[in-house]
């Protein structure tokens, strides 16, 4: 088992991996325990969400049903503290849950704060948040070599010790209900596992569920999701904000030499 390279000695890292283990939910790191109480009441909010009827994404119910996916509460989003923490325990997930075409898994971070008051601040904050974690993790990993590093232009995923992922922004000042949670967050999907639902056929039926869904809930399907269809990058769908014509990724991405 290889160390975790985000767990440091020489500062506190308040980590806060939980997961579903014996039908419980429970904290996972360094062993199974009683869960921290405040990720248990995180977790409630968030699971009574995504586990409603009439959520629209299909595919997050299922992993929330069957248990593949990791959950944890940090310090507040854009912080070092908040990016180490996420860090140390995506390495974690990533150990746990190898790619697999017919169990599709997700990290899910939450954080403590702050109070995020528009969209555009949230977008703000969540560039930040995966600024700090690149800063992290170029010391140790290399891009995933599946996906593109410039974060505007097609092609792009944001990687983490060498895995590639979609990332999807969720917090309370969200236009969209889907992604209105009362904790800012953000959702770990592998990149991946797009690519495997495009491949076998899927996706086209699953965006057409999903937007569908959406539209009987709020009146309207997103229009973020015409973003998959184009030629764009897709750091224009991660907060969930409809972004102008001429936007820009703020997202500085450091590379290994």
């Amino acid at each position: 088992m290889r160390q975790n390279p985000f767990q440091r000695e020489d500062v506190e890292v308040r980590r806060s991996y939980h997961g579903v283990h014996d039908g419980r939910f429970t904290r996972l790191w360094p062993e199974p325990s009683e869960p921290d109480a405040a990720a248990v009441m995180v977790h409630e909010s968030f699971r009574a969400m995504v586990m409603s009827d009439t959520y629209p994404c299909v595919a997050s119910r299922g992993a929330v049903r069957r248990g593949d996916y990791r959950f944890g509460c940090y310090p507040p989003i854009g912080t070092g503290e908040g990016a180490v923490a996420a860090a140390a325990d995506l390495w974690e997930f990533i150990q746990d849950f190898p790619i697999d075409g017919a169990h599709f898994a997700s990290f899910v971070a939450t954080f403590d704060g702050p109070i995020v008051a528009s969209e555009t601040e949230f977008e703000r904050l969540l560039f930040l948040q995966l600024e700090l974690m690149n800063a992290l993790d170029v010391k140790h990993h290399a891009w995933d070599p599946a996906v593109g590093d410039d974060p505007n232009t097609k092609g792009f995923s944001f990687s983490f010790a060498g895995r590639a992922f979609f990332i999807v922004g969720l917090h309370p000042a969200s236009s969209r209900w889907a992604r209105r949670t009362a904790w800012p967050t953000l959702v770990f999907n592998a990149h991946a596992q797009f690519d495997i639902l495009r491949d076998t056929g899927q996706m086209p039926r699953m965006t057409d569920t999903v937007r569908r869904r959406d539209i009987k809930v709020q009146g309207s399907h997103n229009p973020s999701l015409g973003y998959f269809d184009g030629d764009y990058p897709e750091t224009v769908m991660y907060s969930g904000r409809l972004v102008e014509a001429d936007w820009h990724c703020p997202m500085h991405i450091q590379r290994q030499p």
